[in-house]
Order: structure tokens, then C-alpha cells, then sequence
């Protein structure tokens, strides 16, 4: 038997049409949703069948409603206020347990001989399919996906089934949306590529050499693998410098699927890895057309190429969808190329100067000391359905009329607004570890003594400015920036040198609340690690991070 299995030939001989024996675990109403636990069996093993655990929730007294499945990320709870959002707009919810054993009696329950398919057991079955995709978690996982849909698509009272996968449940919902009963899907941060982590796209250096696993783990598991196969309308929502998944690489996915298939995708870009309000938008819109069969108009994605013009300016050549009324439309670049997850993505917010029919030109304005950037635009339409480019790799050959020169000046709220900074997404409170909710997703400004403006946010302070090249720290620099409190505040602040935001080096300064902005000095070694080491230098450093109070603002920082 072979061992390299396809998306076709994996599932060749998959048997989803077996009873479900459904059992009700309990039910109960609450705030007009009727919450009811559920079980049912899935595949069939020679231990025995899959019992998957869900619970199903629903819009009270309502005899028909269209309804989503959703996979959440693995490891992480059912979100209520998540599912609450789609009740609260008539759809009723099918929450799926593929993770397996929680240490508790509500959870999917696999038979022995595919212990593995437990998440917190998985182990290499996981990460390669040895010795084919078969034996692998996801298997296991998309098979109880799939009888998932088959349930719920089946239920006498649903008019349309669609699905939403969260992370690691979207990696599975592609496994299952080729064959599964979907009106159409939905994949957050999630386009495949896993086979591929560490290796940066965009990165320069000698490509990896694949081995026969890699190569099987590829064409049996990675979502891109299974792109041409679905069948239904794709929605890709994903979240720049996200630590979980490859960004990068979600428009490679997104060329993969079938050309029949209606799609659209979206980068969310606050900087925080975090989803936004304008992809949360695009989620109901897209769920309004496909489930409920109403009139959304659903724009095709912004093309987009990097050339010179006749005055010797780099600009971006971005071309809108023809048949949607634009509402706001721009790009976003940055200089950085290597480390996706710690970039600064800087926005260019369009105007009637820059828009010629349905085709924009926007200065890129790069600084002359880089060799490349990365470029994409976006557009909102009237409707409020948003949709971005793919990102664009530019090689710099030279120095451009509207080249910049690098600046010790990292952030001044005056000129940059929110651009360089962003809400700090570790301490985030995320809805479903990928949404943010409307009150925590951007940093903002705020006015502070004497009615100066600085950047605030709940969660703290991010910016990854001091990593990218044109405000990279100067040979024995030191950090100053301004800082108010309306109370009285420790703020800490952080320098991170990797982007997983694991390593840090801190100190301390305190600020009186409500007198006037002060001026904060730190020499770099002043920033100490757990340990006690010192920073030696910012050369190096991915990220600063500043938390205080909720109302800490901050300004003008600068290298001197």
C-alpha cells in the first residue's frame, strides 16, 4: 500500500453514513438561546466508534434558522460570547469537541488504539504523518468534523449549514469542506503551510530540502493541499504578525482553491495579531449571503504591482473592484522582511488625489537604506465588506525621489497617529484567542496634560518600530519618551529580542497621575531580564512593550 495518500485517496474509502446515535447530555434556556449538550457517534474503529461531544445552541422558539459548526482553536474553551454573537443574529451555533480528553467528563471520547487523537496526547501525530496522513491527529480530527456537519446539516429545523474554523479548527475545517454538506466555510488564521514553519517566505537564505515525510505530511494534511477540492464559497480572515500561522502565505492558499468557488480574504491589520472589527464585519456579511440568501455584494480581491513613475517616485499601482463603491482604501508596507510576526505595518489612508476610476497610486515612500519592503492594499466598500491584496514583495534597485532617510524618532502621536504602535496583544482579551473585542483592538489617542495627544490602550503598549530599518536604535543609543497617567502609575517597559515576546528585559519608571507629561530616560542597560542580565545594547531588540495603568498614554519616543 502506498504511503503517499492525497486529499482523494485518504478519504477514498471514508464511511460518514453510519446512525449517529444521538444522545442529549442536558439543555437549558438562557437569555433567549436554548443551550443543549449533545453526543453522537462518528467513524467506526476496531475499538469501537467515536463518541464526539458538542454542545448546540440556538435562537428559542425559532422553528427554521440557518446554523454554523464551529471548530475552535485547540486547547481553548467554547467561547459564549463568541457563539452569542452569531444567536444574536438568528443563526444557530454547533459548537465541536475534536480535541478530545480535558480532564473532565465532557469531551469527545476516542477509542483507544487513536489515543492520539487527544490534543494533549497528540505528540508527533501532530506534526508528521508517519507513517502516512492516516495516522496522523488531523485525520482523526477532520473524520469527527465531518460527521459534525453531516449532524447538523441533517437537522429537520436548519436551512442552510456553513462553517467557521478558528486556528487550528481551520486547518481541520479544510480537511472537511471538500466533502462535507457546507454552504460555505469560513478559515481565521489558518491556510496551511505547517510543513513550512520556519521558513519565512519572503526571508532570503537556502530553501529547505523536503524529506518523503515532509512531502507526505504536505499532500495528505496541509490546507493548501485541499484548497482545489472545496466546493463552497471560502472566506479567509487572517490577522498580520499572528505568532500562530503564516500569513505570509495565506494568498498562495487562497490561489489554490477551486477558480469556481466564490472567496474573498482579508488581513487584519492592527498589528496585534489579533481579528478585527472589519473582518468581523466581512464574517456576518459573508454568512448573510450564504446562509441566508441575501443580496451582499462580495468583492473580489485588490490587485496590485510596485513600479517607478515618470518623476522618479516608487508608487503602488492598486486596481478596486469596478462594480463596489469604495468607503476607505489605502496600502500598508513595511521594511522588515524577516520575523512576520514582529513587523511594523504602516498605513497609507487613500484619498480622492490618489484614485483615478477604480485604479489608486499611493507613494512608497521606503527608506533608502533598505533593499526590500513588503507592500498590499485594502479596500472597504460601501457595504462594508472589506478585502485586501496579496503582500508584495518590492526589491529596491536604488534610491528613489521619494526615498526617506532613517529617523531617531521612533513614534510622536502627532505625526504618526496610531501608526507604530498597536494594543499589546499578549495581554489582549481576546474573544476565541483570535478576535478583539470593540473596545481593545486598536490602540488610540488620547488627550492628556494640556490637551496633548498620546497613544493609549487597556492592554498595554506594543510597537516593533525599533526593529525595523529606518528607526533601527544608533550605536550606544539611549530610549527617552514622554508619559502621563490621569493616576498614579508604575509603567513598565519592555524589550523584547524575539518575537515571540518570550525574552524580555524591563525597568521601571513611576509617573504621578494627573500632573504633567514626564520625560523618561533609560540608558539600555537599565533594561534587566528575570535573571538580572543586562541589555547590552537595542541593536537587537524585536519590540517594546509599555503597561501601566489603563489610562497610560505615551509619546514621542526617541533614540539620543
Amino acid at each position: 500500500m502506498s504511503t503517499f495518500l492525497t486529499p482523494v485517496t485518504l478519504w477514498k474509502d471514508f464511511d460518514d453514513t453510519l446512525p449517529f446515535e444521538e444522545e442529549t447530555l442536558s439543555e437549558r434556556t438562557e437569555e433567549g438561546a436554548v443551550f443543549r449538550e449533545v453526543a453522537f457517534s462518528g467513524r467506526s474503529t476496531p475499538g469501537g466508534r467515536v463518541r464526539i461531544y458538542a454542545q448546540y445552541v440556538f435562537p428559542a422558539g425559532e422553528a427554521h434558522f440557518p446554523a454554523v459548526m464551529i471548530l475552535f482553536e485547540a486547547g481553548f474553551p467554547f467561547d459564549e460570547t463568541f457563539v452569542r454573537h452569531f444567536i444574536a443574529n438568528g443563526y444557530g451555533v454547533l459548537c465541536v469537541d475534536y480535541c478530545g480528553d480535558n480532564g473532565t467528563d465532557r469531551h469527545t471520547a476516542y477509542p483507544k488504539e487513536i489515543d492520539y487523537a487527544n490534543y494533549v496526547r497528540a505528540g508527533r501525530h501532530m506534526e508528521y504523518a508517519e507513517p502516512t496522513a492516516r495516522e496522523t491527529s488531523w485525520y482523526e480530527w477532520a473524520a469527527v468534523a465531518r460527521y459534525a456537519a453531516r449532524w447538523l446539516s441533517g437537522r429537520p429545523e436548519v436551512t442552510r449549514a456553513g462553517a467557521i474554523g478558528l486556528r487550528t479548527g481551520g486547518e481541520v475545517l479544510f480537511k472537511v469542506a471538500p466533502y462535507a454538506p457546507l454552504s460555505c466555510m469560513i478559515s481565521v488564521c489558518a491556510a496551511g503551510w505547517l510543513a513550512y514553519r520556519g521558513m519565512e517566505k519572503f526571508a532570503d537564505g537556502k530553501q529547505r530540502v523536503f524529506d518523503e515525510e515532509r512531502h507526505r505530511f504536505i499532500a495528505g494534511v496541509d490546507s493548501q493541499s485541499y484548497a482545489p477540492y472545496v466546493k463552497c464559497p471560502v472566506l479567509l480572515l487572517s490577522a498580520v504578525n499572528d505568532v500562530k500561522h503564516d500569513y505570509d502565505r495565506v494568498y498562495d492558499t487562497f490561489q489554490q482553491l477551486n477558480p469556481a468557488v466564490e472567496k474573498a480574504f482579508l488581513y487584519s491589520s492592527h498589528g496585534n495579531g489579533l481579528i478585527g472589527v472589519h473582518s468581523s464585519a466581512d464574517m456576518d456579511l459573508f454568512l448573510d449571503k450564504y446562509l441566508k440568501g441575501r443580496s451582499v455584494f462580495i468583492s473580489g480581491p485588490v490587485g496590485i504591482s510596485v513600479e517607478e513613475d515618470e518623476e522618479g517616485n516608487l508608487v503602488v499601482r492598486v486596481e478596486f473592484d469596478e462594480n463596489g463603491e469604495l468607503k476607505e482604501y489605502g496600502i500598508f508596507y513595511t521594511e522588515k522582511i524577516k520575523g512576520s510576526c514582529a513587523r511594523d505595518w504602516t498605513r497609507v489612508l487613500g484619498g480622492p488625489e490618489h484614485l483615478n476610476g477604480n485604479v489608486g497610486r499611493f507613494p512608497l515612500n521606503v527608506f533608502f537604506g533598505s533593499e526590500k519592503a513588503l507592500v498590499y492594499a485594502f479596500a472597504n466598500y460601501s457595504n462594508n465588506f472589506s478585502v485586501t491584496s496579496k503582500i508584495q514583495e518590492v526589491t529596491l534597485k536604488k534610491v528613489y525621489k521619494n526615498s526617506v532617510r532613517g529617523s531617531r524618532v521612533i513614534y510622536a502621536a502627532e505625526r504618526d497617529g496610531v501608526n507604530g504602535i498597536a494594543a499589546f496583544r499578549r495581554r489582549a482579551r481576546s474573544i476565541a484567542d483570535c478576535f478583539a473585542d470593540g473596545a481593545h483592538v486598536d490602540a488610540r489617542l488620547m488627550p492628556g496634560y494640556g490637551g496633548l495627544l498620546g497613544a493609549a490602550a487597556e492592554t498595554g503598549l506594543v510597537s516593533y518600530r525599533v526593529s525595523e530599518p529606518r528607526y533601527a536604535a544608533p550605536e550606544g543609543a539611549s530610549l527617552r519618551f514622554d508619559a502621563y497617567c490621569a493616576r498614579s502609575a508604575r509603567v513598565k517597559v519592555t524589550f523584547y529580542t524575539d518575537a515571540m515576546e518570550e525574552h524580555g528585559y524591563s525597568a521601571e519608571a513611576w509617573v504621578e497621575g494627573g500632573g504633567k507629561w514626564k520625560s523618561i530616560l533609560f540608558d539600555a542597560n537599565d533594561f534587566k531580564s528575570e535573571t538580572g542580565v543586562s541589555l547590552a545594547d537595542f541593536t537587537n531588540v524585536v519590540s517594546v512593550v509599555f503597561v501601566g495603568n489603563g489610562d497610560l498614554l505615551v509619546n514621542n519616543l526617541v533614540w539620543i
